[in-house]
């Protein structure tokens, strides 16, 4: 199951990424893109910014985005807005150049966002990659291979069924 990426939206959940985490990794950006979409798409039906996760060794990383913080902004409809949201000045770590844009980000987006913040925060990169090796989506992937969305909705979630459907209705059809 794939969604349409939502640059605005990936570009603002960077934004608020590295506003709440100063001096932030690309590692620790990618992990809670990575917690905040599942937590999403478990209560909501769909992800927050819909990009391509990668298995890679070190966990999920969102294509697109990853791509964004190393500065290939070849796949950008907008690199300005990329460029006056975050600095990469000091690769791999990202600053925010200015607050989050909120009003992109739905109420539901910066609580998922907050939650993976909180989660991820004070988790030693070795502890955090290995949580993510435990992933159903990282772990059925192919190494370096796309993540499938489907694999995100955990196994135990008592809506999982009715959030599947919903979910794979929205990726065939819906835009964020």
């Amino acid at each position: 199951m794939r969604f349409q990426f939502d640059e605005r939206k990936g570009i603002e959940a960077l934004a608020y990424i590295a506003e709440k985490m100063p001096n932030a990794s690309a590692f620790y950006a990618s992990k809670v893109l990575f917690y905040a979409e599942k937590e999403h798409l478990n209560a909501f039906g769909r992800p927050i910014v819909a990009d391509t996760f990668i298995a890679m060794p070190n966990g999920p990383v969102p294509s697109t985005l990853y791509d964004f913080v190393q500065g290939n902004l070849g796949q950008s409809g907008d690199p300005e807005a990329v460029n006056a949201a975050i600095d990469r000045s000091a690769y791999p770590r990202i600053k925010a150049k200015r607050p989050a844009d909120k009003s992109i980000l739905s109420p539901s987006d910066v609580s998922a966002l907050d939650s993976a913040i909180a989660f991820c925060q004070g988790k030693n990169f070795p502890y955090l990659s290995g949580l993510t090796h435990v992933e159903k989506a990282w772990r059925e992937a192919s190494t370096n291979g796309p993540m499938d969305y489907a694999h995100f909705i955990d196994d135990d979630n008592p809506h999982r069924d009715d959030i599947l459907e919903e979910a794979e209705s929205f990726a065939a059809y819906g835009v964020l």
